[in-house]
């Protein structure tokens, strides 16, 4: 593909010099002849005097006056890369139709254009949408409803009661549905409270690999329309995430926290459950919230304080050695006063 040819797929500007041939993506700092990258932040401007990519992607303001590669100018460079990768590396899907080893209740609905590959079993009174793709392994038990355009990646478990809406995609071996940690100490032993509630996951939701999100326990767990889960992430019984929310891998989200719209969590951020999150707030890795958070806050630390204090803070204990050995040298001036 010419980059005259991507410029008009991604409605940019080709601004020369040439009009080389592009067949792959790259980083900016590791890209060769024959590749194309982008320049999303103004910050790594810099890598452009290095970079030996045939075509770099770039807003107007950062084209430098002298330059070896062909330019495509747009105003959104990280938007045109994702569309670049879908164009460059087209999707192979699978064919449609049933694999002989899968197992499907015979009450169970499946929809036109759906691929079913080898070993899954859908069980009864389930609904599989049109052209959704269910990959080796998965397990769909009963009352599973899958809207349209999904993707289920190999070894996934779905449990009872568990909707999917359209466009979703959840990568391998994660599990959505599960009881969530419900129970009663007696003082004899510990008794076990069913969980009777729904999963409930909207449209244009995709969740990595080796999640666990529970039911609710009486009513639903929601994770909004357009979040993105990462890797090895905990949803609690009874939790809501808002819409078009992220979260990094290795959170955790303990029972019945409300998370708001557009959210950002970073990894190993831990919610300690009965929390409601306001929207657009921001938590910094590893940090743990232990209670309800305004609209637009920035987190950070544990337990999590506002980012600016909480840096402030650790400046003051980095230099609690010091403070301590001055306080030190006081002590002994005091002290030999006083004997004087």
């Amino acid at each position: 593909m010419r980059a005259s040819e991507l410029a008009d797929m991604l409605s940019g500007t080709l601004a020369g010099p040439g009009d080389p041939e592009i067949a792959t993506v790259a980083p900016l700092d590791e890209a060769c002849e024959g590749q194309v990258a982008f320049l999303h932040n103004s910050k790594y401007r810099k890598q452009l005097a290095i970079s030996k990519a045939s075509c770099i992607v770039l807003r107007e303001r950062d084209i430098p006056e002298e330059r070896t590669f062909a330019a495509i100018v747009l105003p959104n460079p990280h938007r045109a890369m994702a569309d670049a990768v879908d164009i460059l590396y087209p999707e192979k899907t699978p064919l449609a139709g049933i694999h002989p080893t899968a197992m499907i209740d015979p009450t169970a609905t499946i929809g036109k254009g759906v691929s079913v590959e080898a070993h899954v079993f859908i069980g009864p009174g389930s609904v599989i949408g049109n052209n959704c793709r269910v990959y080796q392994g998965c397990v769909l038990m009963s009352d599973v409803h899958i809207g349209p355009k999904c993707a289920l990646y190999p070894n996934v478990a779905i449990y009872p009661k568990t909707w999917l809406g359209e466009g979703t995609i959840i990568h391998s071996n994660t599990v959505l549905g599960s009881d969530g940690f419900g129970f009663a100490p007696t003082g004899e032993d510990i008794l076990k409270i069913r969980q009777v509630g729904k999963l409930i996951i909207e449209s244009d939701v995709e969740i990595g690999a080796c999640c666990t999100l529970d039911r609710g326990s009486f009513t639903e767990t929601r994770i909004g329309r357009g979040t993105k889960i990462d890797n090895m992430v905990h949803i609690g019984h009874n939790c809501r995430i808002g819409e078009n929310c992220l979260i990094a891998a290795q959170t955790g989200l303990a029972g019945s926290t409300i998370i708001g719209n557009r959210v950002i969590i970073a990894g190993q951020v831990g919610f300690g459950g009965h929390q409601k999150i306001g929207d657009d707030s921001i938590f910094f890795a590893k940090s743990g919230i232990n209670g309800d958070v305004e609209p637009g806050s920035q987190y950070f630390g544990y337990p999590a304080k506002d980012r600016l204090k909480t840096h402030r803070e650790n400046v003051y204990i980095s230099k609690l050695g010091e403070l301590f050995k001055r306080v030190k040298e006081l002590e002994k001036q005091l002290d030999v006063n006083r004997r004087r």
